[in-house]
């Protein structure tokens, strides 16, 4: 990896939406990344079920983490542009 690349950092967006019972593991393969040096801004779009508050739980003693909500339901692309609205990093990476 380039010198450049190792020191951009990466803000990585991931829209959810009722997920509350995959949502954990999906967090963790980002934190399991080598690649330090990354935000990490979830959207949650809506949800119905405890998504917003599994999420907030888990990440409430970590900086990287940026957790924002729609109060309705939007759609992968507004809560997407949501998450983008709020990245501070050179690059961005979409979590699935």
């Amino acid at each position: 990896m380039t010198e450049c690349m190792e020191k951009g950092k990466i803000s990585v967006i991931m829209g959810v939406y009722n997920c509350a019972d995959t949502v954990i593991e999906a967090i963790q393969a980002i934190e399991k990344q080598t690649y330090k040096n990354w935000e990490f801004i979830i959207c949650d779009d809506g949800s119905k079920d405890c998504t917003y508050e599994t999420v907030m739980d888990y990440i409430k003693d970590d900086q990287r983490f940026i957790l924002i909500r729609n109060e309705i339901n939007f759609g992968l692309n507004r809560t997407l542009n949501n998450c983008l609205a709020r990245a501070s990093g050179e690059f961005i990476a979409r979590m699935d």
